[in-house]
């Protein structure tokens, strides 16, 4: 129940390696394409099976097209309350005994909640994957939400919240996004606001359920030493006999009004190191604009040899940390700069450098040296994921899910390569501008000076 993310940070002494790699993948697609199997189940179920013989395991895991997302104002975190719900009861396993099982299987499991989905996975030995369908099938089609257990997760989730309440860079997280995005649902934090979080109940839990977790609202995939009908086939045998009922998802793509100016809040908290966070609005994955939009993030903000990270960090010595880019999201979202000032009296100046390169970044065109380097650091990317079986999954499942086929997983790439630098200057002059900011600070408070 628990959500990692590890950004891959490529310093520029690895070029020559990069270059290696991409020798190594020159045939990436075709590789992963002659590895991956799709079938569809009656019922709706979809299934993406991926080869790799490289080790005698396999990872399986369930994702359901349900998350923050889908949560109206008074419901927020729902989805997450039902997916600490689903480890408790069902006709395969009782209260307790879920971890014992995959244990004594010499097994691996979790959880986690997002925006746009809710996902099961489970790592077995090779033989052993059935297990996971089992748990799996029986997790869709069989929860069980007593009062009692309702109850007892409630006081763990309302703890989970209660930290985050506590906690000031969460907090401006939280508030940063809810000032950037006033109407689309993204600006709700996954974990739900405090006092939806209080008001849940158990029937709630039991609607949520009964709307979103079925087969045709979910794809299974299944990453390892297994071979593809051998899936479906086990598949069918699990899942097979639940009754799928495909869910409409709302669209909120254009809900969020034009901004015409920028926004600002500062959050004072017992701190010693202050933040900064700048945002601004720009399209999401349906647009072709995006893809300039990722070159722009990792030229200005991926790494050490970024033009933020050059000019704050190594020439003006105003922040100990930089990072920028744009999020995957279906809707527009925001492209941010997230800054570690070394005081908080140098941020009104890292402000205007911050500014300052977005500009230029908007009038100058980026050289063909760090155009090939997003290129590289994308190959190595996938080197990465290719190596995980958990990794590959994840990409998987949500391409599937966020562009409507696993196939992103090949095609990101190619998007990537056809990116030119007029394309990342015309997309930070467009969109990176100051009526189009909303701006993120997080300071002592003035008892603590």
């Amino acid at each position: 129940m628990k959500q990692k993310t590890d950004p891959v940070r490529i310093p520029a002494l690895a070029l020559a390696l990069l270059v290696l790699l991409a020798a190594a993948f020159a045939a990436p697609a075709s590789d992963i394409e002659s590895r991956v199997f799709e079938y569809d189940l009656a019922n709706g179920l979809h299934i993406i099976v991926y080869v790799d013989s490289s080790a005698p395991v396999a990872t399986t895991s369930v994702w359901y097209k349900v998350g923050s997302y889908d949560e109206p104002l008074g419901s927020t975190g729902l989805s997450h309350m039902l997916e600490h719900m689903t480890f408790k009861h069902t006709d395969f396993y009782k209260p307790g005994q879920l971890d014992r099982i995959i244990d004594s299987a010499g097994g691996n499991n979790n959880g986690f909640t997002s925006t746009y989905y809710t996902a099961y996975y489970e790592d077995f030995a090779k033989d052993r994957y059935e297990l996971a369908m089992k748990i799996e099938a029986a997790r869709m089609g069989s929860c069980v939400f007593s009062d009692s257990e309702f109850a007892s997760e409630h006081q763990v989730v309302s703890e989970e919240r209660r930290l985050r309440d506590n906690h000031p860079a969460g907090e401006l997280w939280e508030l940063f996004g809810a000032t950037a995005q006033l109407v689309n649902p993204e600006r709700n934090p996954t974990i739900g606001w405090s006092d939806d979080v209080r008001n849940y109940t158990v029937q709630a839990v039991r609607e949520w359920y009964a709307r979103y977790y079925n087969p045709a609202n979910a794809v299974l995939v299944v990453c390892g030493d297994v071979q593809p009908e051998d899936v479906r086939a086990r598949a069918q045998k699990h899942f097979g006999r639940l009754k799928g009922k495909p869910v409409e998802r709302r669209d909120f793509y254009d809900v969020e009004p034009k901004q015409n100016g920028e926004r600002r809040i500062t959050i004072r908290r017992r701190v010693r190191v202050p933040s900064l966070l700048v945002g601004y609005q720009v399209p999401g994955i349906r647009d072709s604009a995006w893809y300039a939009g990722e070159v722009a993030g990792a030229i200005l903000g991926g790494g050490e040899t970024s033009w933020l990270y050059k000019k704050l960090v190594k020439e003006l010595g105003l922040a100990t940390s930089v990072w920028g880019g744009s999020g995957v999201s279906r809707d527009p979202s925001l492209f941010q700069v997230g800054v570690t000032p070394k005081a908080e009296s140098l941020i009104p100046r890292i402000e205007q450098v911050v500014q300052a390169e977005l500009d230029r970044a908007g009038s100058e065109l980026a050289s063909e040296r760090e155009l090939q380097q997003v290129r590289n650091q994308v190959l190595a990317g996938q080197a990465y994921r290719r190596d995980n079986m958990f990794g590959m999954t994840y990409w998987l499942a949500s391409s599937y899910i966020l562009f409507g086929t696993w196939r992103q997983v090949i095609d990101y790439a190619e998007h990537i390569n056809r990116v030119t630098p007029e394309q990342v200057r015309d997309y930070c002059a467009a969109w990176l501008k100051t009526d189009n900011r909303t701006t993120g600070i997080l300071v002592s408070s003035k008892e603590d000076k």
